[in-house]
């Protein structure tokens, strides 16, 4: 069986709470790659896997961190600030907003949690939920997209939370890899 399939118990999942435009759990947004190490080491005894990229002026910068088997990928501005991060639906940290539960979920039922939270608290405000080129729900007072992620024949959601300039164009600032569907 391939193991990506393979769901981590809900007992087995830390949770984080979002703040939004400040992190999630023990993560702030502007923690460089080093410092996001340091405060995972008390969650996982996994190490950070960097992508690094060559900078046209001949620096290096770290971009993207992944953290595979604990189900994170992280994503650093140029200057290596982390700026956002995707949880896997199978195996990440069941991520918190006001309460719900957002990772591993059914798709639409989170997506009527986050219409009704909407219409209940910004009911003048037409921005405030908002959907990608994909389809997927964001609401922007969280920043929050909520993607999804295929379990066999089934889709998870797989939540992207990111600080506030990527609202600016989140589906350009952060790279592809945070809105691929898989």
């Amino acid at each position: 069986m391939d193991d990506r399939w393979d769901v981590r118990p809900e007992s087995d999942r830390p949770q984080w709470v979002v703040d939004p435009y400040l992190g999630v759990g023990p993560l702030r947004f502007g923690m460089n790659p080093d410092e996001v190490s340091a405060v995972l080491a008390d969650v996982t005894a996994e190490a950070q896997q960097c992508i690094t990229t060559h900078l046209r002026d001949g620096r290096q910068a770290r971009e993207v961190g992944q953290y595979p088997t604990s189900g994170l990928v992280l994503f650093y501005s140029r200057d290596e600030k982390l700026e956002g991060l995707a949880v896997d639906g199978l195996r990440g940290p069941q991520v918190l907003a006001e309460g719900v539960p957002l990772t591993g979920r059914v798709p639409s039922e989170v997506e009527r949690w986050m219409t009704a939270r909407a219409a209940e608290r910004f009911p003048e405000d037409d921005f405030e939920l908002g959907y990608l080129g994909t389809g997927v729900p964001c609401s922007w007072s969280l920043g929050l997209v909520v993607s999804v992620q295929r379990m066999a024949d089934h889709l998870v959601t797989r939540p992207v939370i990111f600080a506030e300039h990527v609202l600016d164009d989140a589906h350009h600032i952060l790279p592809q890899q945070a809105w691929i569907i898989y």
